[in-house]
């Protein structure tokens, strides 16, 4: 009988075994009750329960059994067991995002390991690696890997190929340090291992984004392009399409716009459409090649695009849980209606409550009416308010009036950027409690001032600002009021005497103005006009305002110009705009 029960143990492990590594078999409650009520052999029990938690297909029923797991272990003090779902649950903390909690199980894992126990604690050294990692800790999560190297070195050459794993992130992570020839090492140490198309892919394709931050781009596209070819290889769809918007965005950088859009539309055509951040990347890649085109209309609807899916990929985990939390109150109610229909007297007494709830809804309803309409007066209030916070008065009117507002092309602009020099190493030295605080105080400064002149806001974009005159009303001294406002925002912030200084740079031409997005409304300008006013201020010197020729031809046309003055700085070499006549400008 024994021998009995261990082979049918044995056979329902080998039978799980295969269901799993096909990805045929959902069916978790169904294996749970085979595990509760047939199996006996509490080792062959546990080791199911933690290959149903390795497949769970959400991050709930993972935990749930993860924790039943551990408390099974626990209980029968089977240590190995123990070991491996605290690693589980780390897993699922870390998958869910909640890294403090991740750690927290980590850690635990690695006291309960066993010195000798070299595979496990390589497991455990990558896992606080990448917990590390993520939460932007750089520095420790590269002790880690080291040391998960250490021990992988211990263990023999029959281990070699387990080191690809630690050279990526560690490539990874001293890519995030900016530390490119580190990560570059680390990278071509993962393709010299050749540990399989999707480790030696992903490292192609990490060595091109380190070249293409160098701006070494055609050693970018060369390493681009043998990632595209191993995938492809391999029917890698994902990944092929990554690989076309990696190449197309060499392009762009390089001004190759034609070039860019056929990669960016291959990627589309790839993936066929399917909603993710891939298929972000593509919109977004296609927009900005459209505007360097001049197919403002394109790039505008491409932009358009880009918004709504990225609003769908943010919402998408909310209306899940939306979605779960609707089946299991539907189903709840169901279950009290038939429990109610199966009792006379329970329905009757239902019934009577039915009838007083219906006279007391009845009885009320003027009164909630009344509140309600009360209410939704005031939000409206306070919801046109916001409108109005968002977008300019005659862009909201229209929106409100048609149910959306059509873009729009304005000849002559203004546009004005402004940006923190030395942001990063600041940044780095406050909470984001003090680096939040900071900028809420210096840009709403910049909105006081900028409110006292004929100027619409646009957005920041990080420690980034930027503004324009001459829209949605056209303005004929949009160059000099921006001008005025710039000088003002400048003095300020010397009179501050703070950490921060100031780069702000002005450019004036033409450019597309709309409305983006359905569920949030962001109101933007596209056009090469925002892109060489964006090269004026990374051209500029901090505590200085850096203007276009084309800026000061137009502050020629005016005679009130007293008080200011212009140095010519002759022509400045601009990233991807060659080379541009500037100015400074500053009062006597």
């Amino acid at each position: 009988m024994e021998y009995v029960k261990k082979k049918n143990s044995c056979f329902l492990l080998v039978l799980f075994s295969f269901s799993f590594s096909h990805s045929q078999y959902r069916g978790y409650d169904s294996l749970l009750r085979i595990i509760n009520n047939h199996l006996e052999d509490d080792t062959v029990k546990l080791e199911m329960l933690a290959r149903i938690t390795d497949n769970c297909p959400s991050n709930e029923a993972a935990m749930q059994h993860a924790n039943n797991g551990l408390a099974l272990s626990q209980k029968l003090h089977h240590k190995k067991f123990s070991i491996r779902f605290t690693h589980i649950i780390g897993n699922v903390f870390y998958n869910m995002g909640n890294y403090a909690k991740s750690l927290e199980y980590y850690l635990k894992e690695e006291k309960l390991i066993e010195p000798g126990d070299k595979r496990r604690l390589t497991s455990v050294y990558n896992g606080l690696g990448n917990v590390y990692s993520a939460m932007q800790n750089y520095d420790k999560a590269i002790e880690y890997y080291r040391e998960g190297i250490v021990v992988l070195d211990s263990m023999g050459s029959k281990y070699i190929r387990n080191h690809s794993s630690f050279y990526n992130n560690l490539g990874l992570a001293y890519f995030s340090k900016k530390n490119y020839n580190e990560a570059v090492n680390y990278f071509l140490k993962v393709i010299k291992l050749e540990d399989g198309p999707y480790a030696t892919g992903d490292a192609y394709s990490n060595t091109g984004d380190v070249y293409f931050e160098r701006k070494s781009f055609g050693t970018a596209i060369e390493y681009y392009k043998k990632a595209l070819s191993l995938f492809e290889q391999m029917g890698m769809s994902q990944r092929v399409s990554s690989a076309y918007n990696n190449i197309g965005k060499v392009c762009l950088a390089q001004n190759n716009f034609t070039e860019a859009e056929q990669y960016f539309t291959q990627a589309i055509e790839k993936i066929k459409g399917t909603a993710n951040e891939v298929l972000l990347v593509s919109y977004d890649g296609l927009s900005k090649t459209n505007a360097g085109l001049n197919n403002y209309k394109d790039a505008y609807e491409y932009h358009k695009k880009y918004s709504d899916l990225k609003d769908t990929i943010l919402n998408a985990e909310s209306s899940k849980q939306i979605a779960e939390m609707q089946t299991k109150y539907e189903t709840e109610k169901k279950e009290q209606q038939i429990n109610l229909l199966n009792k006379d007297k329970e329905l009757q007494d239902a019934q009577l409550n039915r009838q007083k709830i219906i006279i007391w809804t009845v009885a009320g309803g003027f009164l909630i009416v009344l509140v309600l309409s009360v209410f939704i007066f005031r939000e409206r209030k306070k919801s046109e308010k916001l409108l109005l916070n968002i977008l300019p008065f005659e862009t909201a009117r229209e929106l409100k009036a048609k149910g959306k507002a059509s873009p729009r092309y304005y000849e002559n602009v203004t546009v004005m950027f402004t940006d923190f020099k030395g942001f990063t190493t600041i940044a780095e030295k406050l909470s984001a409690e003090e680096l939040v605080s900071e900028l809420d105080f210096l840009f709403k400064k910049f909105d006081e001032i900028i409110s006292k002149y004929n100027i619409e806001k646009i957005k920041t974009i990080g420690d980034s600002y930027m503004c324009v005159s001459g829209l949605p009303t056209p303005n004929s001294n949009h160059a000099g009021e921006i001008v005025k406002a710039g000088l003002e925002i400048q003095n300020w912030m010397i009179g501050q005497n703070g950490k921060w200084s100031l780069r702000i740079g002005i450019h004036s031409g033409a450019v597309t103005a709309g409305v983006v997005g359905d569920k949030k409304f962001a109101y933007d300008i596209w056009g090469d006009t925002v892109n060489t006013a964006s090269r004026m201020e990374s051209s500029g010197e901090a505590g200085k305002i850096n203007i276009s020729g084309a800026t000061y031809q137009i502050l020629q046309g005016f005679e009130n110009l007293e008080g200011l003055v212009f140095a010519h700085r002759g022509k400045i070499p601009a990233k991807n705009k060659g080379e541009i006549e500037m100015y400074f400008i500053d009062r006597v």
